[in-house]
């Protein structure tokens, strides 16, 4: 698809092989174009609104000159052998250059439609763009003549000079893979140069000297792990399915995209002060970055010595001092950091330090998937995947124990930072804590259904955070071993978790591609709960004055503003022994807004379930049916479930009242028809007997 220059026109190619032009501002189709093979996946207009010309292309590899006024092909440009990428004009409109994956751009005279220039670019181009016609020395744009950019699958941009077919400017190519271009634009107003990776990364450049701006981090396939980044937890650094990382700054989003591991990053850690952190991937080697204070992060150091790819990393807990990595080689090794890296505060000169492993130990017999370091730097902790948890001595790495008991393997180990306690995660659903003294099981968390991917300590280790692979986050109480909240917002395994320091924040990264920030609202919580309860004590108060004064309308509003049947019940049972009931009620419910009587109606079926507080519901009901038209009644918010919810009770009270009438009116009968015998009538006693 493409618009013309005033944005009036709408052209689009499809799998039929026409062109089509629409009319955006009348809604109609102006032009159908037949004649391309294949699929047309290439449209552009000239950039002169006044010339009317519309370029395509398709399968064939050749360039058709449609004509909007003639409605005609005018001409068919054949030079490129394989499919073309773009259409690009130079600023006077007598020009026009293509691109395409034959490794080659054309220059093309478009008054004699003929090819002037062939340029080998010697790579599959996506996306070229002409540059304005002024000089531009940062890019080697020393002349007026032509030049031009060009984006494909070697990953740079490179400038060209048409007339010569020199390239004069190569931006320096970043290691790994994943950095071919698909697209590249120019928004000559603004100075920018937009390109996008086959990773999904947007890069933003200054066009005059292709100085990066800004970058913008597209789809991240599967989270591996996240990590809080800086002092302050100011920053996200991010492993997804990628060589590359991420670090997002929290408070405005601004992403660095990092280059430096060839294959998959697989793990995270960061230092304790959070200036510097490490890396682990696929591709056997670890990395170590720094973030500066203005928040820019840059590689110090690279280690390499697995064989085979590094799944976890953890890094000493009182000092920067080591860091600890453990394979699917199923080896832990310790690296030292040297003093180079420690005393200096920018990148070392001469690239990243070298680091070297001072201790390497076969822990397991099969692929270790945890370590976790001791809060003092003392004890090393691994879990792996042959369903056992080992504690090591550091730095010896001396074995002093083994956790036996999960049924599957071990996805994390992590330790206490307030007590000799390790938690480990398993795949059979359960996390496990244990003493460090004899090494045996204290307590046992079952309430996932799936493996328990990551666990982390928080509330300074009175509660527990695990992830699953069934997407949930559970918090659990590690004193009664109650499961006190499940967070249901990941769709996938949920690979990644971290705590922030002040353990009021956690982040979590998932399968499902998405990163989620959560805050601890406990306290807030608390405070509401609390707030809620002072304040229905003032209104119970409030309620009991009102009804002591006899100002029922006021006490009947506030009743139902609660939200309690009982207490609504209440305030009607106290105008029913008022003297002048009815018309109390009848002036009382008459004066309610809707939205009251809509919850009294929905109290009334509450209370006609009961015999005893059926008279009141009734007496509601009357009051409702006599002064409110049935349109009205039939508006109200649920009246039908309301309604069908009545009728069975109210059938069953009005039974009840027949019978007792019925019997009442036997009653009567009975005591008429009676024929009592009169009783003898004592003489009377003389006076003088007395």
């Amino acid at each position: 698809m493409a618009f013309d220059p005033t944005s009036t026109l709408l052209a689009t190619g499809g799998c039929d092989g026409a062109v089509r032009v629409w009319d955006i501002m009348r809604h109609y189709g102006t032009h159908h174009f037949r004649g391309s093979p294949g699929v047309v996946h290439l449209v552009a207009f000239h950039p002169d609104p006044a010339r009317l010309l519309l370029f395509s292309s398709a399968a064939d590899a050749t360039i058709r000159m449609w004509s909007l006024q003639e409605r005609s092909c005018l001409a068919m440009l054949t030079a490129h052998y394989s499919a073309v990428t773009s259409l690009t004009f130079s600023a006077d409109g007598h020009t026009m250059l293509s691109s395409g994956r034959d490794k080659i751009c054309i220059v093309w005279d478009l008054q004699s439609c003929q090819a002037t220039k062939t340029v080998p670019v010697f790579e599959s181009v996506e996306a070229a763009v002409t540059l304005p016609e002024e000089p531009a020395p940062e890019l080697g744009v020393k002349s007026t003549g032509l030049h031009f950019l060009t984006a494909g699958d070697q990953g740079m941009l490179r400038v060209w000079e048409a007339a010569s077919g020199q390239c004069v400017y190569t931006q320096p190519q970043l290691p790994g893979p994943g950095r071919e271009l698909t697209h590249c634009a120019l928004a000559r107003a603004a100075g920018l140069l937009l390109s996008v990776t086959a990773d999904h990364n947007l890069l933003l450049y200054e066009a005059c000297s292709l100085q990066l701006q800004k970058q913008f981090a597209g789809y991240s396939e599967e989270v591996l792990d996240v990590r809080f980044l800086g002092p302050e937890d100011s920053h996200v650094v991010v492993a997804s399915n990628s060589p590359c990382l991420k670090v997002f700054e929290l408070q405005t989003s601004a992403c660095q995209i990092l280059h430096g591991h060839t294959d998959i990053v697989l793990a995270l850690d960061v230092f304790r002060k959070g200036w510097l952190f490490a890396s682990c991937a696929k591709d056997q080697s670890i990395r170590i970055w720094r973030m500066n204070k203005a928040g820019k992060v840059a590689c110090v150091a690279q280690g390499s010595g697995h064989t085979h790819g590094v799944g976890t990393i953890c890094c000493s807990r009182l000092k920067e001092t080591f860091l600890v990595t453990g394979s699917q080689d199923c080896t832990v090794k310790l690296w030292p950091l040297p003093e180079a890296l420690l005393s200096k505060s920018t990148v070392p000169d001469g690239g990243p330090v070298l680091l070297q492993a001072q201790a390497t130990q076969r822990c397991h017999e099969k692929d270790i998937n945890s370590v976790a370091v001791a809060p003092n730097d003392k004890l090393l902790a691994t879990g792996s995947q042959d369903r056992t948890a080992k504690l090591w001595a550091l730095p010896q790495c001396q074995l002093l124990g083994v956790f036996l008991g999960h049924r599957r393997g071990l996805w994390c180990v992590q330790f206490s930072p307030m007590d000799q306690v390790l938690a480990t995660a398993s795949a059979d659903g359960t996390v496990k804590l244990w003493a460090l003294q004899d090494f045996s099981c204290l307590k046992t968390f079952e309430g996932h259904d799936a493996s328990v991917l990551k666990v982390a300590f928080v509330s300074r280790g009175t509660q527990l955070l695990s992830s699953g692979s069934d997407g949930l986050l559970k918090l659990w109480t590690i004193k009664n071993n109650e499961c006190v909240r499940t967070l249901d917002a990941h769709e996938d395994k949920v690979w990644g978790l971290h705590c922030s320091r002040l353990d009021d924040h956690a982040l979590t990264g998932a399968s499902d591609s998405c990163v989620i920030l959560w805050k601890d609202v406990t306290e807030v919580e608390q405070a509401e709960e609390q707030a809620k309860r002072e304040e229905q004590v003032v209104k119970q108060q409030e309620l009991d004055n009102l009804l002591q004064e006899k100002r029922y309308l006021r006490a009947l509003g506030l009743a139902i503003s609660l939200d309690r049947p009982h207490t609504v019940l209440t305030v009607i049972q106290a105008i029913r022994r008022d003297p002048e009931a009815c018309e109390k009620l009848e002036a009382t419910v008459f004066q309610l807004r809707r939205d009251q009587k809509e919850a009294l109606l929905r109290f009334c079926v509450t209370w006609n379930t009961n015999s005893r507080h059926c008279h009141e519901a009734q007496a509601v009901l009357g009051v409702l049916l006599r002064h409110e038209a049935p349109e009205e009644l039939l508006a109200y918010e649920g009246v039908r479930a309301s309604l069908e919810a009545l009728l069975p009770y109210t059938e069953r009270h009005f039974q009840r009242l027949s019978r007792t009438l019925q019997a009442a009116t036997f009653l009567d009968f009975l005591w008429h028809n009676m024929k009592l015998p009169t009783l003898p009538v004592a003489p009377p006693v003389p006076p003088s007997t007395l």
